[in-house]
C-alpha cells in the first residue's frame, strides 16, 4: 500500500494514435513532470501490427514511470530471437518469472550494472492494476500477474525498480506441431534508491491512474479481426490439407492475440464511462465540468445538449463530425455535409444538436 496523493492540481496528458485518430490512453502527472510516447503501426506485422510506449520523468530526471511496448513471441518456427515476419519474435515458452528475467537487461536500460536484488512474486490484482474487467478476459488464454523489485547500479548510483505486469500464453495443437503465442506487458517505476520511498506514492498514483480508451481498444480489435480473416483466406489456398489445418490454427491464435490487445490496453466501456462520468449539473447550470471535458478528451467525443430533453440533458457525439442531427426518437445523424437536411421527405422532426459553448 502507498500513501494517498493529492492529484487535484496534476496535468492531464493523452497518448495519441495518429493512425487511428484516437487517444490510446489518458493519465495525469504532477506539474514539472514531462510526458512523452509514441504509437507505431506496421501493416506487414499482421499478427501484432501495433505497439506503443510512453514514459513520464520528473523535473530532475530521476523518478520515472515507463509503459513498455508489449513483448510478443511465438514458438516454434525459427531461431530464438529472430522475427517471424508477422510482428513476433521466436522464443520458446518459459515461466513468466524466467521470461521477465530474460528481458530484465532491456528494462533496466543502458548503463545499468548487474542487479544486486531481483525478487519476483505473483500479482493477484494484475487485472485491477491494468483496468481489465472480467468481460475482457479471453477464454483459452492463460494469464499470470507479476510484481518484481530490482536494485541495480546505474552509472554508479544505486537505483530501485518496481515492475508490474502480466504474462499471457495461448497454445494451439496443430497437425504438425504445437504452436504457442506468448508475451509480456510491463510497467516500470524507478528512481534513485536514496529517497525512493519518498517518491514512491507519486509513481504509483501515476501508474494506477492511467486509463485506457475503450474506443481505441475497439478499433484495434476490429483490425485484429480483419487480420485473422485474412489468415483464413490465405491458408485456405494451401496445397496440403494438413498444412491448411495447421495454419488455420495459427489464424485462431491470431484471433486470440487480437482479443488480447483489447484486454491489455483496455477497460470495459461501462466501467470507463462510470469512472469518467460527470457529476450532476446544478439546477439551471450550463457548460461542461472538468471531469466531463476530461472524458471528452479521452473518448474522442463532445458533450452536447439533447434537443429532445426539456431539462437540457447532456449526451455525447463524435467530436470529428461537422454537424449532428437528432429527432424525437433519439435517432442521430452525424455528417460532414453541412448542406444535408434530413427533414426533407421525413415523417420525424430533426433538430441540429448544439455543442456546449457554441
Amino acid at each position: 500500500m502507498t500513501t494517498p496523493v493529492d492529484t487535484s492540481n496534476w496535468t492531464s496528458w493523452a497518448l495519441q494514435d495518429r493512425q487511428l485518430g484516437l487517444p490510446v490512453l489518458g493519465l495525469r502527472h504532477p506539474p514539472g513532470w514531462t510526458a512523452q510516447g509514441d504509437v507505431s503501426w506496421n501493416a506487414l506485422n499482421n499478427e501484432s501490427p501495433e505497439h506503443h510506449w510512453y514514459q513520464l520523468v520528473d523535473g530532475e530526471r530521476n523518478a520515472m514511470v515507463q509503459g513498455w511496448p508489449r513483448f510478443d513471441f511465438t514458438w516454434p518456427g525459427g531461431a530464438p530471437g529472430q522475427p517471424n515476419g508477422h510482428g513476433r519474435a521466436y522464443l520458446p515458452p518459459e515461466s513468466p518469472d524466467r521470461l521477465l528475467g530474460t528481458l530484465l537487461p532491456q528494462l533496466l536500460g543502458q548503463g545499468a550494472g548487474q542487479p544486486t536484488r531481483f525478487e519476483v512474486q505473483p500479482l493477484p490484482d494484475w487485472a485491477q492494476r491494468f483496468h481489465v474487467g472480467p468481460e475482457s478476459i479471453t477464454p483459452g488464454v492463460d494469464y499470470t500477474g507479476l510484481y518484481a523489485v530490482v536494485d541495480a547500479p546505474v552509472q554508479g548510483l544505486p537505483r530501485r525498480y518496481e515492475i508490474v505486469g502480466f504474462h499471457y500464453s495461448v497454445t494451439n495443437q496443430a497437425a504438425f506441431s504445437t504452436i504457442t503465442n506468448h508475451g509480456l506487458l510491463v510497467m516500470v517505476l524507478s528512481a534513485n534508491a536514496n529517497g525512493y520511498d519518498d517518491v514512491r506514492p507519486t509513481l504509483w498514483a501515476i501508474n494506477d491512474g492511467t486509463l485506457p480508451n475503450p474506443a481505441w481498444n475497439a478499433a484495434v480489435n476490429r483490425i485484429g479481426q480483419n487480420n485473422a480473416a485474412a489468415f483464413d483466406q490465405q491458408f485456405a489456398q494451401a496445397r496440403w490439407a494438413s498444412f491448411q489445418a495447421e495454419q488455420a490454427g495459427i489464424a485462431r491464435v491470431g484471433q486470440a492475440a487480437a482479443d488480447l490487445r483489447n484486454t491489455q490496453a483496455g477497460n470495459a466501456q461501462a466501467a470507463f464511462n462510470a469512472m469518467m462520468a460527470p457529476p450532476p449539473a446544478p439546477a439551471g447550470g450550463r457548460g461542461v465540468s472538468a471531469q466531463e471535458a476530461w472524458r471528452n478528451e479521452l473518448g474522442g467525443v463532445t458533450a452536447v445538449e439533447d434537443p429532445t430533453s426539456s431539462q437540457g440533458n447532456t449526451k455525447y457525439v463524435s467530436s470529428s463530425t461537422a454537424v449532428t442531427w437528432q429527432n424525437e426518437k433519439g435517432e442521430v445523424i452525424e455528417t460532414d455535409d453541412v448542406n444535408l437536411d434530413p427533414k426533407v421527405n421525413s415523417s420525424t422532426t430533426w433538430k441540429v444538436v448544439s455543442r456546449y459553448g457554441e
